[in-house]
């Protein structure tokens, strides 16, 4: 491998034609310079000045190494600018949430593309356990979770709460809105996140007869957010999801909501790699999220 140090003074000495210059500038002595030329000639085991009197001019080993070193400054220049480069402007900014979160937010990311088209902005839609995932392998720089993480190396930010919401077809008629066994019955449509959020409605509404999430009366499981409300909708079934979800379902007459006793608000933590530095342009889609969820709560 070439020295570096020797190569940076070969291509100084043919820039300045002079042993003494090349040592001013590079702030050597001249036998120092004369040193790393002749150390280069052993390392290519061939002469690269042809030297007369003071002057020399470069061999034809000497004229191709110093348009090697041309290139090879230009590319050390080129990987230094790149990266060096931190702009708002430019790059990746991959983001990971719920459905309901990501149709909410995505619109206002796409505000921000059309105002700096080198961004890419990648939005996934993701149940919480695919978004810690995601986040430790650095599959996703940013992530939106209902859970707090005790993980050393990831970081949270409360940024907003989300009610959840107890849905039941429309045309269900309850004797007891207070009997968890008669809104069993129907069955449970399940989803990534169903269980979870069951069990935080379940167990503050219904102590008196919940015996846990391995009792719910599943009736099906669906991973897709558009589709988890259709079987509400067609009387299968009924689920447990997040107010924004259940306003988003274009079929909402066919669906009831449950008043329930105890209003169940889920945490939304805003998640990242603790060690992991991100780029400036991440600082907006940060800030954006903070304020459009914050103002939600």
């Amino acid at each position: 491998m070439i020295d570096q140090k020797h190569l940076i003074t070969f291509m100084k000495l043919v820039e300045t034609q002079h042993f003494t210059k090349t040592a001013e500038q590079l702030f050597m002595t001249q036998p120092g310079v004369t040193q790393h030329i002749k150390k280069l000639e052993k390392h290519f085991n061939t002469l690269l000045l042809a030297r007369y009197g003071k002057q020399f001019e470069l061999t034809q080993a000497g004229e191709k190494l110093y348009q090697a070193g041309l290139k090879m400054l230009a590319l050390e220049d080129q990987l230094n600018e790149q990266i060096n480069q931190d702009e708002i402007s430019k790059g990746i900014c991959s983001i990971a949430c719920s459905g309901a979160l990501a149709n909410f937010l995505y619109p206002h990311f796409v505000q921000q593309q059309m105002l700096y088209p080198e961004l890419s902005v990648f939005v996934e839609a993701a149940p919480n356990k695919n978004i810690i995932k995601d986040l430790l392998s650095n599959e996703i720089d940013l992530g939106i979770v209902t859970i707090e993480s005790n993980h050393e190396q990831l970081q949270q930010t409360l940024v907003g709460m989300e009610e959840l919401q107890l849905v039941l077809p429309a045309d269900i008629k309850l004797h007891n809105k207070e009997n968890c066994e008669e809104i069993n019955n129907i069955g449970f449509i399940n989803h990534p996140d169903g269980l979870h959020f069951a069990e935080k409605v379940f167990s503050a509404n219904f102590k008196a007869d919940y015996k846990g999430a391995s009792s719910l009366n599943i009736k099906g499981y669906v991973n897709q957010l558009q589709q988890i409300l259709l079987p509400v909708a067609k009387g299968v079934g009924f689920t447990v999801l997040p107010k924004r979800a259940v306003q988003q379902f274009p079929q909402s007459e066919r669906l009831q909501v449950i008043t329930l006793d105890h209003t169940i608000k889920d945490p939304l933590y805003l998640t990242q790699k603790r060690y992991r530095q991100l780029p400036i342009r991440y600082q907006w889609f940060e800030d954006k999220i903070k304020g459009l969820l914050t103002e939600q709560v």
